[in-house]
């Protein structure tokens, strides 16, 4: 026969283990309350904002992509946890009296990127609410130059480059200019002349009046075809040449540092929080109210099935005996 236990026996296991219930329960709140305000240390979290700016009109628009590639909140949330970054932030402020290594820094903060915003947060939690303030104030600060040095190193290889686009356009334009002086040779015209500006960051112009354009008129077509072709492919590299000077001279003077500075602006920076962020003591205390009711219940009953097992398996015992008339 299958038993069943009525609303009335469960009322009265309740009530006749409310106390070990109680005792259980009273237990689970003391150790909750002990181990959340003496025994765990307080964790505080600090936090700071930092907006990426987009570029601004006065900056040369040829840098814009560059810029974009080496300043976007993606890619400056990564460069964040950089080791060189971080190692340089523990040296400057001297962490390592405090346990702080790179592995343990990079791994505690938590950087998020805010989406379809250039927003980038910074968190720090630690048992020194001064310390992890300052920690990301200074990462700050040291991301504004570690950002500049990458930004210059990308300009000083875009540097080289343009340099040596304008060596190559130069050398082009000297040989076609030598070849014009060579058609140009018997038929009376002067030679091409030409001028590197002083203020103009090394561009070159060209020497041209109405007595060369006119004598050029004057020529037979087949020379007039040739020359008019080498003055076209002058032109061209003149142009080449001018465009990769104007593009270096800009970069060239461009302060890495002042970029860096005008794309990452500190929106919120971290101050030491006054409270603790963990143990959530309230919170454990609730818990451990609801797990010590659990398991004082849970003996309740296991002690109530017990007591009701034993007591059914004597009763039983001794009516046997008693039938075979066996005596103790």
């Amino acid at each position: 026969m299958e038993e069943e236990i009525s609303l009335r026996e469960i009322i009265e296991t309740l009530l006749e283990g409310k106390w070990i219930i109680a005792a259980i329960t009273a237990i689970a709140i003391l150790i909750s309350g002990i181990v959340s305000f003496f025994v765990i240390s307080p964790t505080y979290e600090a936090e700071a904002t930092i907006m990426i700016n987009a570029i601004q009109e006065s900056e040369p628009s040829f840098l814009d992509s560059y810029v974009n590639e080496m300043v976007s909140p993606n890619i400056y949330a990564e460069r964040l946890k950089s080791p060189v970054l971080i190692d340089r932030v523990i040296e400057s402020e001297g962490l390592e009296e405090s346990g702080w290594t790179s592995a343990a820094l990079r791994n505690a903060l938590n950087i998020e990127v805010e989406k379809e915003t250039d927003l980038v947060s910074i968190k720090l939690k630690g048992e020194n609410p001064k310390e992890i303030a300052t920690i990301i104030n200074s990462i700050i600060k040291h991301s504004t130059a570690y950002t500049a040095e990458r930004i210059g190193g990308k300009i000083g290889s875009l540097l080289e480059e343009y340099e040596v686009q304008m060596k190559n356009e130069q050398k082009k334009l000297d040989e076609a200019i030598e070849e014009y002086n060579q058609l140009k040779a018997g038929s009376g015209l002067p030679s091409i002349v030409l001028f590197k500006e002083a203020i103009g960051g090394g561009q070159f112009v060209i020497e041209t009046n109405k007595e060369i354009l006119d004598e050029l008129q004057n020529l037979d077509k087949t020379k007039q075809i040739e020359l008019n072709q080498i003055n076209s492919k002058i032109e061209k590299l003149t142009k080449l040449y001018n465009g990769y000077s104007e593009k270096y001279e800009e970069a060239r003077s461009i302060s890495s540092f002042a970029l860096a500075k005008n794309k990452i602006t500190p929106l919120v920076e971290a101050v030491a929080p006054e409270t603790p962020v963990a143990p959530k003591k309230v919170l454990n205390v609730a818990i451990a109210t609801v797990v010590g009711l659990m398991l004082g219940v849970f003996v309740a009953f296991f002690r109530a099935y017990w007591r009701n097992t034993g007591t059914g398996s004597m009763s039983q015992l001794n009516r046997e005996q008693g039938g075979n008339g066996l005596s103790v």
